[in-house]
């Protein structure tokens, strides 16, 4: 099942505007709704009210410290009912597939469920998120025979489908996209003068100069030093690539000139902090990762297929409901 969470900034935003055990609710606004019939799926109707008591049932599951901001459940209801409208409305084509192949769903299992979700209070919970008993077990039970038909029409299919040799050229592709790599920590050490770039490291190397005590060394000098630079082999300018290549952690450079993206002749030294190869990760520590990400790869593709012979045999047109659907529609507004 497909959730919708709300963004952790917004989230952690209205938190803290839980309403005070002594404030006064009349006071506070409310959340209208315009009704409409949404869709029609093989007979059954989605109304505007349904997609909200679904999302009442979401957002207690995952949002119940939010249960006091009408704020928070307003935006909910404005960025998800699109979203849940299409997770109905799909539901509803998986629902009328169950019913053609008789899947059932067993009393006991869907208050056990139930009793999972909600506790022992069960009326008193349904009470604060505004549902009956019957709204719920009907839910419940719907979305328990989706997952079973989910589970034996996409998901089983897809896993007979990621092989480990599926796995394992998941792996070698990884690795052809993200090769080994050399991280480069550096600072440039810029000087107009050429001549003076000589004296300049002639002095260093006498000195013993390091980066610790470069900017008192520098300080008599009219040159600029950079912040460090942090680059992959990738990132890295031929020219930068070649004057680093040569050296250890915390030795600089001989003077190179070279010439800046204003095509001035500019004589630098570099010194390399540290440089660190960066390795593949094992196949051992990538597998479980990309045998995931192929699950739902497969799941996706699968999942689709599904539907859209579900729509097909069940005749919803879905650019129809498109149409009937502006984007500019807003059925929920504070009031």
């Amino acid at each position: 099942m497909r959730h919708f969470l709300l963004l952790a900034i917004f989230c952690s935003a209205l938190s803290a505007e839980q309403p005070s055990s002594m404030m006064n609710f009349s006071t506070e606004p409310k959340i209208g709704v315009q009704n409409a019939i949404l869709a029609k799926v093989n007979g059954n109707t989605i109304s505007m009210i349904d997609v909200k008591k679904k999302m009442d049932l979401i957002f207690h599951q995952h949002y119940a410290h939010l249960a006091d901001s009408i704020q928070a459940r307003h935006q909910f209801y404005a960025t998800s009912w699109r979203r849940i409208l299409m997770e109905m409305i799909d539901n509803e084509l998986i629902l009328s597939d169950a019913a053609d192949k008789e899947v059932k769903i067993t009393d006991a299992e869907i208050r056990e469920e139930i009793e999972g979700r909600f506790g022992p209070n069960v009326m008193s919970t349904l009470d604060q998120i505004g549902l009956s008993y019957d709204e719920t077990w009907k839910m419940i039970k719907n979305e328990m025979i989706v997952g079973r038909m989910n589970w034996w029409f996409v998901n089983s299919k897809a896993v007979a489908k990621v092989t480990p040799q599926e796995i394992r050229q998941g792996y070698r592709t990884y690795l052809q996209e993200n090769p080994a790599k050399v991280e480069w920590k550096y600072r440039v050490l810029t000087i107009q003068d050429q001549s003076l770039a000589s004296q300049i490291y002639q002095k260093m190397q006498e000195q013993k100069v390091n980066l610790d005590t470069i900017p008192s060394f520098l300080k008599e000098f009219d040159v600029s030093l950079s912040n460090e630079y942090v680059a992959t082999d990738a990132d890295l300018s031929e020219s930068h690539r070649t004057s680093l290549a040569g050296l250890e952690p915390g030795s600089f450079s001989a003077p190179v000139t070279q010439v800046s993206r204003d095509k001035k002749n500019l004589t630098r030294i570099f010194y390399l902090a540290e440089k660190t190869d960066i390795p593949v990760p094992t196949f051992e520590q990538l597998s479980a990762q990309i045998k995931n990400e192929l699950l739902q790869k497969k799941s996706m593709e699968i999942a689709n297929t599904y539907l859209g012979k579900l729509r097909k045999h069940y005749r919803f047109d879905a650019a129809h409901l498109e149409e009937t659907l502006p984007a500019e529609m807003q059925p929920f507004a504070l009031q």
